[in-house]
């Protein structure tokens, strides 16, 4: 009787039926091995355009475009406003429903600007592309350190208290560390003064805010304390003690009547009081000749002009070369 085939592959253990299968296992995995070493050891050549320089950067050229075309503009304080997103449906509606589009207060009158096609297509470049969304971004950057708030106090006695600030509800960051012409300016007047507290870095708010510094003590005073306080701001209130006098600093040897840049306040502190609050306006920062602008913005000022530099410099100052000009008081 001859073998029965498929009863003999019945017949077959276990272990060599798992080493068959590993033995398939190898061998399909080698050949795709190799035609995938095939496919991807051919020459490649890259496309011709990306060999060859880059071009120039497109975020700066739509920097000049949207300042050219008005979608940026430089406010009051030096700081640069953007045209909203909604730009387009506002132009749409400007004409059918005038009462719907009231300008928000401190706002720049965007509806009054010429509008065509080109001007909206920058816009839409600015609003929803990834080169106006790093424009966007260093504009923030810019704006954030173009505001100027500071001050300085000293005391007679060995009294300790901790400062801290808002803008319109926002808390400031206060550090000590100030442009170094802004020391120059108050130097003499200032030697043995505790340290300043500056307002470094500016969050993204609309119009013209008041800044609240507040000095704070652990426990309530144990009597009246005198206290001289150097403010760099305008429009200064003080509220928690008494002013005996103030004494207002320019940056020319003229009257200082709406040219003031900082007070000199000296305050009567009532006993038990735990805190004093101070609030003032900022000053454009452009106001101190030579004070430090941001080096890591591509964004910066030169002969009165915003321009954009592809790269960066360290820090850049503006009137860094003059020398500061004397300080005058009003006493009042």
């Amino acid at each position: 009787m001859e073998p029965i085939l498929k009863l003999n592959r019945a017949g077959l253990s276990p272990l060599m039926r798992l080493l068959a299968a590993a033995l398939f296992v190898l061998v399909s995995v080698g050949l795709l091995r190799q035609r995938l070493v095939a496919i991807y050891d051919r020459p490649y050549a890259l496309p011709a355009p990306l060999l060859k320089s880059p071009p120039r950067r497109e975020d700066m050229l739509l920097f000049e475009r949207s300042l050219a075309a008005g979608l940026l503009r430089v406010q009051a304080d030096g700081r640069i406003a953007v045209a909203p997103a909604d730009l387009s449906l506002r132009q749409i509606y400007a004409s059918a429903h005038p009462e719907l589009l009231t300008p928000h207060v401190g706002e720049p009158d965007w509806l009054g600007m010429g509008w065509n096609e080109d001007i909206a297509q920058i816009h839409r470049a600015l609003q929803f592309s990834a080169a106006g969304r790093y424009v966007r971004q260093q504009v923030a950057l810019f704006n954030s350190r173009q505001l100027l708030a500071a001050l300085r106090w000293r005391t007679g006695s060995d009294l300790a208290g901790e400062w801290r600030a808002d803008w319109a509800g926002a808390p400031l960051a206060l550090v000590d560390t100030v442009p170094p012409v802004l020391d120059r300016w108050f130097a003499e007047s200032t030697r043995d003064w505790q340290p300043w507290r500056w307002v470094a870095r500016w969050p993204a708010l609309e119009g013209e805010q008041p800044v609240r510094m507040r000095l704070k003590w652990a426990v309530p005073l144990a009597g009246v304390v005198l206290l001289e306080v150097l403010v760099v701001g305008k429009g200064v209130t003080v509220t928690g003690a008494q002013v005996l006098s103030t004494e207002s600093h320019c940056l020319q040897s003229r009257s200082c009547d709406g040219a003031a840049v900082a007070r000199w306040l000296r305050l009567e502190v009532p006993a038990k009081a735990t805190q004093l609050e101070i609030g003032f306006l900022p000053l454009p920062a452009t106001v101190l000749s030579g004070l430090l602008y941001p080096g890591f913005t591509h964004i910066q000022w030169e002969d009165g002009r915003l321009i954009w530099r592809t790269q960066p410099s360290g820090i850049t100052t503006v009137g860094a070369a003059r020398p500061p000009a004397p300080m005058t008081t009003d006493e009042e």
